[in-house]
């Protein structure tokens, strides 16, 4: 499995609260916060597919870590889900 994968698998699967917002630019911006207090954040560009999704910074109370890995189009496809709900 791939990292970006695998990062999604993990905060949707363990995730609380979650917020998703719009940039300026139209990208969608999720953030999936984790029992930990740790928060995984996702990117998709405005316009993309499923397969377009990314992983990038995972936030801990005491560290932090930059990522910028693709994410597999049916992970893509269950963020995409989760994001519609929260922008209804």
């Amino acid at each position: 499995m791939k990292l970006g994968d695998s990062l999604t698998k993990d905060a949707l699967r363990k995730g609380g609260r979650t917020t998703a917002t719009i940039t300026p630019e139209g990208a969608l911006q999720l953030t999936i916060t984790l029992p930990d207090g740790s928060a995984q954040h996702f990117e998709h560009p405005k316009g993309g597919t499923c397969a377009d999704w990314r992983a990038t910074d995972s936030e801990a109370p005491d560290s932090g870590f930059a990522f910028d890995e693709p994410i597999s189009e049916d992970w893509g496809h269950a963020l995409t889900i989760v994001a519609a709900a929260f922008l209804a």
